[in-house]
Formats: structure tokens, C-alpha cells, sequence
């Protein structure tokens, strides 16, 4: 695969917004059960989205390695 430079800028740009993300997200939260007695269970969205931000780094990584070709 060939890139050019600007692509490659606009791909770090969006590795860098994903790594952001990911770390807005890596927190952990409350969720309320209601029932006889009120209880509150730990959860951390980063967990639900862990495997996608994955994916997308992997390739945004691979695409990064690729071979670049002068602007045209």
C-alpha cells in the first residue's frame, strides 16, 4: 500500500483523537441496581470498547508502515 504524506499526518491525527478517547474513557463508574436493597456495580466503559480502539490502532499502524509516495 502507498500513502502519501498528507495521509499519513491525517492518520496520526486520528491515532492521536483514538488514544484520547481511550483515556477519557478508562475510568470507572457506578451503575445503580434497584432492587430490595440498592446496590451499585463498578464499570468501566473502556472495557466495551477496548477491542474496537485495538483493531483501529492495529491497522492505522500497519497503513502508517506503508510505503510513501511524494504529494502529489
Amino acid at each position: 500500500m502507498k500513502i502519501t504524506n498528507d495521509v499519513l499526518a491525517e492518520l496520526r491525527k486520528i491515532r492521536a483523537a483514538i488514544d484520547d478517547a481511550y483515556d477519557k474513557l478508562n475510568v470507572t463508574l457506578y451503575e445503580k441496581n434497584n432492587a430490595v436493597k440498592v446496590k451499585y456495580n463498578e464499570v468501566k466503559p473502556v472495557d466495551k470498547v477496548t477491542e474496537n480502539f485495538g483493531y483501529i490502532a492495529t491497522q492505522l499502524k500497519l497503513i502508517e508502515e506503508s510505503e510513501i509516495v511524494g504529494d502529489e
